[in-house]
């Protein structure tokens, strides 16, 4: 008794046999995002963070002032280092001063990638993209190889074999 291919198979055949491997032996497609971990100071790190109980409030790598931004949410504790005109805050907080108010955290954090999801397929692997987007920081695909993996090599070029 022959068992009959279904349908989705053979359209993953074609799929795999058309899509662009980016030059990599027996791709496989991931989709990944780029998270912030927390991490020690100078190592690895991307930028650093400011935030209260109320959550993250500024990241180094912004386009806003440091300054602006504790004086506008801080500003009796500003204002105590304020001791005349030529020693303001944002003076000593721009020449290194690193003491915050007391309910403030900083936290260095580095870039990790995370892989999401993996997909035989880029056609698959862009779908998720379209379908889970809102879910997640920016999608974007990555492929790795199966070359190192025999049993998923052999599953690809079988299911490859199925339109030659």
């Amino acid at each position: 008794m022959k068992t009959e291919i279904p349908e989705f198979l053979i359209e993953m055949s074609k799929q795999m046999s058309e899509q662009p491997n980016r030059c990599t032996a027996h791709p496989f497609w991931q989709v990944r995002c780029k998270r912030y971990e927390v991490t020690e100071q100078g190592y690895n790190e991307h930028h650093w963070i400011l935030q209260s109980e109320d959550g993250e409030f500024f990241r180094s790598d912004s386009d806003e002032s440091v300054n602006d931004v504790l004086l506008e949410r801080y500003p009796e504790f500003c204002a105590k280092w304020e001791k005349d005109e030529e020693e303001s805050f944002s003076d000593m907080f721009d020449s290194d001063y690193h003491e915050l108010p007391p309910e403030v955290t900083k936290l260095h954090v580095q870039e990790v990638e995370q892989v999401v999801s993996t997909h035989l397929t880029e056609h698959d692997a862009n779908w998720f993209i379209k379908r889970k987007q809102h879910d997640y920081p920016k999608l974007y695909t990555y492929v790795e190889s199966a070359y190192w993996s025999p049993q998923v090599r052999q599953l690809q070029d079988w299911i490859i074999s199925l339109t030659e």
